[in-house]
């Protein structure tokens, strides 16, 4: 399943669902949500992996996030969440640590409700 999205605009947030994918499929993503209409600065990110089933390796991850960087002051989101259905998830730990040392607010979580509490400025 390719990587698409969603925007609840009453949420103020952007949810991206679809399978892992490669940083070119990033930064064809990130381009039309950035002209989409509906965005705006201040929004929170939510990466749904919950569905995904193939796993990408930590290089692909490190061009990943380099495009998220790329796009984030043009974006300008709040926070950004990765959700994922499985206690450890390699690919969503190592975005989680290259966002911190950039100092990007991006957090990995594998529970629903902590995601949205934190995107949210909750606890």
């Amino acid at each position: 399943m390719a990587l698409s999205y969603s925007i609840d605009e009453a949420e103020r947030l952007v949810t991206i669902t679809g399978e892992y994918s490669a940083a070119h499929e990033w930064h064809d993503l990130l381009g039309r949500i950035l002209a989409d209409p509906r965005r705006r600065p201040g929004f929170a990110f939510l990466r749904d992996l919950r569905q995904a089933t193939r796993p990408v390796d930590a290089a692909t991850v490190v061009g990943i996030i380099s495009v998220v960087r790329q796009f984030w002051p043009d974006l300008r989101p709040t926070r950004a969440a990765i959700l994922t259905r499985h206690d450890i998830d390699p690919a969503a730990m190592v975005a989680h640590a290259l966002a911190d040392a950039d100092n990007l607010p991006l957090q990995a979580f594998n529970s629903f409700e902590a995601a949205m509490a934190w995107l949210r400025g909750e606890a």
